[in-house]
This record gives C-alpha cells, sequence and structure tokens, in this order.
C-alpha cells in the first residue's frame, strides 16, 4: 500500500512542477524524505528508494515547466543549478569508486572542461553584448528610424544575435523605451549599460551614451583578447594538484621511511620539516576532518556554483540583488579592491554628470540621473548625501568635499577657481579616470603576479624538500655503517 502511496504522490509532484514550480521544488524535499524515513521505520527497501525520485522528477519538471513572462522564473534557474550539482557530484563519486586515482584526475580533468566552458561562455556573452550595443549606436549614428532597422539588421537570420534584435524590436514597436525594450528582449544585457542607457534616454543624450557604452565594452573584449603569461587560475589548479599529492605522500610515502628509520637504526626522527608537513596534513585530513572535509563539500556545491551564476547573471542596478550588496560592501572596504571600485564608479559619474549638464540639466537632476547608474552601492549613498546637501543649498564643491566623493570633482565644480569651466573638466577627469584606472589594474597585475610565483615557488620548494629530506637521511645513515 505505501509504494502505491509512493507513486500517486510522485505523478502529483510531475503535475506540480509543470503547473505550480515553485509549490513543488519548496515542497518535493519534505514529502521526500518524510517517505524515506516511512520506508526505512516500515521496513520497505521499494519506498526507500523510489522516493529520493519524487525530488529529482520534481527539479527536473521544474526545470522544464514553461513560465510566463510576468511571473518570476528562479525556481527554473534553482531546479536546474540543482540537477547540474547532482549530476557532477553523481559522476564525481562514481570515477571515484570505480578507478580511484584514475577516476580523481578524471574529476580534475572534468573541472577543467567545466571552467574553459565557462570561460568560452563568459567571452561570448561579451561579443554578443558588444554586437548589440554597437549595432544600435550604428543605427542612431545614421538618424535611421531604430525599429525598422532593427529589424533589416536581423536580416531574418535565425542566430541568436538576430533573435535578440528581433526581441528588441518587438518591445520598440509596442511603444517601450529602448531601455525598457532592451531589458525585455534581452534580459541578459549587463546592468551598467541598461542604466546608462535609461540614464541618458531621460537627457536627451542616447547616441553620446551609446557611444560611451560601446567604447567600454570593445576595450573589455580586446582586454580578453590578449595573450596572458599566466592564467589567473594557475595557481589555484597548481595547489590543488600539489594538495592532493602531498595528501597521498604523507599517507603512504613517508610513514614508510619513518617505520625504516626505526627498524634499521634505532628509530632516528624524521627532519624538522618533514614533521611539519605531516602534521599540518594530519591536523587538516584527519584530526579536524570533520571541520575541513565538509567545508571543502560546502565550498564545491555552493560558492563555486554561485560564484557561476553571478558571472552569469546582470546586475540590477534599481534594485540591487542581496549577493550583489554583499559583494558591493566587500569590495568597497578592501585595500586595494576599495580603490578600483571608486575609480570605476567616477569613471560612469562624471560621465553621465557631464552628459547631463551638457543637455541644459541642473545640477540637481544630473546628481539624481547618476544614482541610477551601475555603481558600487556604498559609492551611491555618498551621491546620495551629495544630493541632500545640494538640495539643502549648501555650495557644490562644499558638499562634494563633505561626501568624500574626491577633491578632483569638487575642483570641477568650484566656482571660486575655474568659473563656466565645468564641462570641460569633467571632460579631462572623465579621461583621467579611465586611464587612472587602467593603469592602476596593469601595476597591481604586474606587481601581485611576480610576488605570487615566489610564494608558490618556496611553498613548492619546502614541499620537495620535506618529501625528499627523509631518503637523504636514510643514505646517510647507511653511509656511516659501511665498512670499508
Amino acid at each position: 500500500m505505501l509504494i502505491i502511496i509512493t507513486l500517486i504522490v510522485m505523478g502529483c509532484y510531475i503535475y506540480l512542477g509543470r503547473k505550480y514550480p515553485t509549490i513543488a521544488l519548496v515542497t518535493s524535499p519534505f514529502v521526500a524524505g518524510s517517505l524515506i524515513l516511512l520506508g526505512v521505520v516500515d521496513e520497505n527497501i521499494a519506498v526507500a528508494v523510489i522516493a529520493p525520485g519524487i525530488f529529482i522528477v520534481t527539479i527536473i519538471n521544474v526545470m522544464l515547466s514553461k513560465p510566463e513572462p510576468r511571473d518570476e522564473q528562479w525556481p527554473q534557474v534553482l531546479a536546474k543549478w540543482i540537477l547540474v550539482i547532482f549530476v557532477f557530484l553523481l559522476l564525481s563519486v562514481t570515477l571515484g569508486v570505480a578507478f580511484g586515482p584514475m577516476g580523481v584526475s578524471g574529476i580534475v580533468f572534468f573541472a577543467l572542461l567545466i571552467g574553459s566552458v565557462i570561460a568560452y561562455a563568459l567571452t561570448s556573452r561579451l561579443a554578443t553584448d558588444t554586437y548589440i550595443i554597437s549595432t544600435i549606436g550604428s543605427i542612431m549614428r545614421q538618424n535611421l528610424p531604430l525599429s525598422m532597422a532593427l529589424e533589416s539588421a536581423a536580416g531574418g537570420r535565425a542566430d541568436n544575435r538576430s533573435r535578440i534584435l528581433n526581441q528588441i524590436q518587438k518591445w520598440l514597436v509596442q511603444g517601450y523605451s529602448l531601455s525598457e525594450s532592451i531589458k525585455r528582449g534581452y534580459p541578459k544585457c549587463p546592468g551598467y549599460a541598461v542604466a546608462m542607457i535609461a540614464a541618458a534616454e531621460r537627457i536627451n543624450q542616447l547616441p553620446l551614451a551609446i557611444q560611451a557604452i560601446e567604447s567600454d565594452m570593445l576595450t573589455r573584449a580586446d582586454e580578453r583578447r590578449k595573450i596572458r603569461p599566466v592564467h589567473p587560475l594557475y595557481p589555484v589548479i597548481l595547489m590543488v594538484f600539489m594538495f592532493f599529492m602531498l595528501f597521498g605522500v604523507m599517507t603512504f610515502v613517508i610513514p614508510s621511511f619513518k617505520v625504516a628509520l626505526e627498524e634499521m637504526f634505532g628509530g632516528p626522527r624524521l627532519p624538522a620539516a618533514t614533521r611539519f608537513l605531516i602534521g599540518t596534513t594530519s591536523f587538516v585530513a584527519y584530526e579536524f576532518a570533520w571541520v575541513t572535509w565538509p567545508l571543502l563539500i560546502l565550498l564545491v556545491i555552493t560558492i563555486i556554483p554561485i560564484s557561476i551564476y553571478i558571472k552569469f547573471r546582470p546586475r540590477r542596478p534599481h534594485k540591487p540583488y542581496l549577493l550583489s550588496r554583499i559583494g558591493d560592501y566587500v569590495k568597497w572596504h578592501l585595500p586595494v579592491l576599495h580603490n578600483f571600485e571608486k575609480n570605476y564608479s567616477l569613471v560612469q559619474v562624471v560621465e553621465l554628470l557631464r552628459l547631463s549638464l551638457n543637455a541644459g540639466c541642473t545640477v540637481n537632476d544630473a546628481i539624481k540621473n547618476t544614482l541610477g547608474l551601475d555603481i558600487n552601492n556604498r559609492f551611491k549613498k555618498r551621491l546620495q548625501r551629495w544630493l541632500k546637501k545640494v538640495e539643502r543649498g549648501d555650495d557644490i564643491a562644499t558638499a562634494i568635499r563633505k561626501s568624500k566623493l574626491g577633491a578632483p570633482l569638487a575642483w570641477a565644480f568650484d566656482d571660486k577657481v575655474n568659473q563656466g569651466n565645468t564641462l570641460m573638466i569633467l571632460e579631462t577627469l572623465e579621461s583621467f579616470y579611465r586611464s587612472n584606472y587602467s593603469y592602476y589594474v596593469n601595476l597591481a597585475r604586474f606587481i601581485m603576479w611576480p610576488c605570487l610565483i615566489l610564494l608558490m615557488g618556496l611553498i613548492v620548494g619546502f614541499v620537495v624538500y620535506a618529501i625528499f629530506s627523509p631518503s637523504i637521511l636514510i643514505i646517510e645513515q647507511l653511509s656511516g655503517k659501511v665498512i670499508p
């Protein structure tokens, strides 16, 4: 009877997964867990085996369901990631159990393959973004009707870029603004581009804003095309391989050296470096394994998928996600990243301030326009303080200094020093912040990489010394016992 109930429940969740994905996704783990517990208590092996299938078929059906355009799509996204993680863990365990060390190597190479696919997808996404914005910018520079020109640019083709152009054109024909049409027709468009376009629409400066976005995207694409001598993932991959190699050596090889020394020479101690390495490995892998291994598993099944999800998910400037707010807070308070975040935010703010003032907006309206940009939330709070002070009647330059937005920006609005030259100085500051950002990025890269390589060399050298020094000790002990 319990088997029949389990099968009926599974059928119900197949229907719920298609029609009501949110309810199915939230309740299925508890229902499946309860049936597993009933099967164990009732000693019904079939129920205990079938019950997990309720959750699996629910995930599959939620992922395959097609929500309405206005419905939330997080159940489908979450179901997809749960299924990917489940398949990856199942494959990893199967390879590890079936093939041992070869299986572990297969897992590593599979992870590298996934990383390569992700890197290719990110590069492809950037190329698509650049193509879409460049096409819109080219149409605007030629003063062509935007909706008709987008339809012509799509040209009846069926590739991904043409579909995106057709979707944007469809929403434009229905009377939506360009920024709203891009949001609906191309939801994956970067948040900073959509925010800049929305802000430029309010001041009738779309062509200049799109030209700036296009230039920024082309710069990023050029950076990705550059051949770098060391890939950023190289240190991580090296450390992972070294950890597993060290774990195997310290578990199976070094104890044999220790036994040989004790039996042959009365127990001389292992070298200090080897003892330190054995103690560290034992501490991480055995004594506190109940902490380290769950943290490692948590890293694999949560942090890595979340990082990939954040990479592919566009930011939402008007209503930031929780993860975006947390990330902005962390980056703002870290020593080096703080300067990069502030500099990058100032690039966009100065650019939009110049466009707004050039269009005849007041300073208050220009500041309000910058609040819609995709910049660090902590920096946006400083802009809000600046706006409150200006609306209260404070001097603009003094308000900038008190809001901690930087002396150069205050200099641009200081009427005592440069009356009437604000636009020219803002243009100069925009160029300065852009070049300054690129300069410090390259400087940090050229300083950090050699230091990181030296650190990795020291670690690898210490590990090699700790592994081979016991064999040198045995040779020394044997050489002292040779009878001439």
